[in-house]
């Protein structure tokens, strides 16, 4: 950290948005990996299961984070399936199909007519993943037809034929998942995949004109892979994919985990505007799709536990900067999704009788909860500190090796924000929600609140506090409770101090 003073000043300017908060902003990813469905969401054998399998328990603390949309089913698990392995009577689907990542066997019983009513019992829209990698254009085409269709047709008729007459009416589709990577079966070239998509738009939405496209990118990874797709599809490309995840075991490096973040976004926007400058006929920008993010940096595929990550107070913080950077730039960014939902990389972690929510899915309660209306840009003048971060996700980190900077993948930064600060302002509800990261492990930060153009009233403030009094605590199945969420009415003041790493947000009444 710089040797500095830590006083500090927060600038909210109201009458500059950045974009509203609204749309598929806030999605909850259900993958058939590990125990993220089978065994997780979904266990026939728990005691919470109902009479679908579902577990009540699971449901109930996915339904808290009011999720706008659930992606299913991959993830690298698109790559594994024939859709039609994943409708119509579950006694005649296959039991099961081999997971080859890990050799283990995903039961199908949790198929698409099961995850789309789940998302009806949620409230929220599906998000269908298109395996792209094995499968043809036209089987793409075949499985809107199933869900959508409405004429008297093949794959119209088989939805009938097992039982739902009316269409499902999914209007989001991805076309693969990380096709570029050799890690995946059917990988392809840049080429091989934009002439793959341009034959499945084509064919998709022949049948269904108002569906929604995503494309797979490579963002930072691969910014070539983006130039190619984006050039060869911009006449009917609706969105493009980027996926990261972040994360160090040093303190400092996990936080500066949203400036790559941010890097990253500016990179995948630039991609599009040189695409869009290719097409002038085009009048709509492409939507950028944050496909997955998340903490990723300990976990690996493993056949008795698959990614499973237990996640710290450090790591929750992340998440919550991590959010700030999506919220920030909700002009681009059209669909984001938290990845995953349950036991693989999840924010919810189960056994067969317990549930418990990780230390990641409470700032996504407190993000989802309190911010609305649109993002006003917000200014920092303070402390700043120094860390190292992965430009992209490699794997697991080798914590005995977080000290080497001989690595070329890391990017080092010396200009860090120590506070991380999101503003946003519901003018409907007269609530202005000021969010407020402090990225220093041991030092707290006192800082006065300067407001442009918007003038708080009351004598009090609502603030809402993440707990916990440890970077390394964690929410486990023995001790659930380690860390959370207190609420509490605070005298309305024009300084404010953070503790050492927390997480606040005040909600402040306007005029």
């Amino acid at each position: 950290m710089n040797d500095q003073s830590h006083d500090a000043q927060i600038f909210v300017f109201a009458g500059q948005e950045l974009g509203p908060i609204n749309g598929r902003l806030f999605g909850q990813f259900l993958e058939i990996a590990g125990r993220c469905v089978n065994d997780g969401i979904y266990d026939p054998q728990s005691p919470h299961a109902r009479a679908d399998g579902v577990r009540t328990d699971v449901l109930e603390a996915i339904a808290e984070l009011n999720p706008t949309h659930i992606r299913y089913p991959g993830g690298c698990g698109t790559a594994y399936f024939d859709w039609q392995e994943l409708v119509g009577p579950v006694d005649q689907r296959p039991r099961a199909k081999l997971f080859r990542y890990t050799a283990v066997p995903q039961a199908t019983a949790f198929g698409i007519p099961e995850a789309w009513a789940l998302t009806q019992e949620l409230g929220c829209e599906l998000y269908m993943s298109v395996n792209a990698h094995t499968q043809t254009p036209e089987d793409a085409a075949n499985l809107v037809e199933y869900l959508n269709g409405t004429t008297p047709t093949k794959y119209a008729d088989l939805r009938r034929a097992h039982g739902r007459e009316e269409p499902y009416n999914v209007k989001l589709f991805g076309l693969g998942n990380e096709i570029y990577g050799d890690w995946q079966p059917g990988a392809k070239t840049a080429d091989e995949y934009v002439a793959w998509c341009r034959e499945a738009i084509t064919q998709m939405k022949n049948v269904d004109p108002e569906i929604e496209l995503i494309v797979c990118g490579a963002g930072r990874f691969d910014p070539d892979w983006d130039r190619t797709v984006l050039k060869g599809l911009i006449d009917r490309v609706d969105m493009i994919s980027m996926h990261n995840y972040f994360g160090r075991p040093l303190f400092a490096d996990a936080m500066a985990g949203s400036r790559v973040c941010d890097t990253m976004i500016q990179w995948s926007n630039l991609a599009i505007d040189e695409a869009m400058d290719t097409d002038r006929s085009r009048k709509k920008r492409p939507g950028l799709v944050f496909d997955e993010w998340n903490v990723w940096y300990r976990a690996t595929h493993l056949p008795e536990a698959d990614n499973e990550e237990i996640y710290d107070y450090a790591d929750a913080l992340v998440v919550a900067s991590l959010l700030h950077c999506i919220l920030r730039n909700t002009s681009t960014i059209t669909v984001a999704n938290f990845s995953l939902a349950v036991n693989v990389l999840g924010a919810i972690f189960t056994d067969p009788k317990r549930c418990v929510r990780q230390t990641v899915w409470y700032p996504q309660k407190l993000v989802r909860d309190l911010h609305a209306g649109a993002v006003v840009r917000t200014m920092y003048d303070g402390p700043t500190f120094s860390a190292k971060h992965g430009r992209y996700f490699e794997g697991v980190v080798d914590v005995s090796a977080t000290h080497d900077e001989a690595s070329d993948t890391l990017l080092r930064f010396d200009d860090l924000e120590a506070l991380d600060v999101l503003t946003s302002i519901d003018r409907a509800a007269r609530v202005m929600t000021v969010s407020v990261v402090n990225k220093l492990e041991h030092q707290p930060i006192t800082a006065k609140l300067n407001f442009h153009g918007v003038e708080p009233t009351g004598d009090t403030v609502r603030v809402h506090r993440l707990t916990g009094d440890d970077p390394r605590a964690s929410n486990t199945l023995d001790s659930p409770d380690n860390v959370g969420i207190e609420s509490t009415e605070a005298p309305r003041s024009h300084t404010v101090t953070f503790p050492p790493a927390s997480y606040t947000l005040m909600q402040f009444t306007i005029k």
